[in-house]
């Protein structure tokens, strides 16, 4: 009997500390993440990987990334997570948009180099963008400006 209630005691316990909420909640398709640095580029990601390109300087003209072309969940984790200090002198704004609460968290000095890298891997992949139906002038446009502005 003593190995029965052993076994039962043993499984509760797993079932008690095992089965608590789930540790990363997915994020919805309408959630998004924003990335505006300071040169005018900005850079949504939307909740499904997809994504749109625009620069401030040029409202005309954009680019909509096909869905899975970038990851958003660190986007999420700067911008709930922000301190709001950052050894840069130069800052990018990181913002995320909560779907199921309707509200948005922002970072306006995100630490790290997440958003530098994503937005080198978005210019580096505007033929994405263009494959997908995007327009090619505004690509053109758009990669004068990111070439300028380097």
């Amino acid at each position: 009997m003593p190995i029965h209630r052993l076994t039962a005691i043993l499984f509760v316990y797993t079932l008690m500390h095992c089965s608590g909420p789930a540790s990363a909640i997915p994020l919805s398709d309408l959630d998004y993440i924003e990335i505006e640095n300071h040169t005018g580029w900005v850079l949504r990601i939307h909740g499904d990987g997809g994504g749109s390109l625009s620069h401030k300087q040029l409202p005309a003209h954009y680019l909509h990334y096909p869905a899975q072309t970038f990851s958003p969940t660190p986007g999420r984790q700067i911008a709930l997570r922000c301190r709001g200090r950052s050894l840069s002198p130069v800052c990018v704004l990181v913002s995320y948009y909560d779907a199921s609460v309707n509200s948005v968290s922002v970072c306006r000095c995100s630490p790290g180099g997440w958003p530098g890298a994503i937005m080198e891997q978005a210019i580096s992949q505007m033929q994405y963008a263009v494959d997908a139906g995007g327009s090619e002038r505004s690509c053109r446009m758009l990669m004068r400006k990111w070439i300028a502005s380097r």
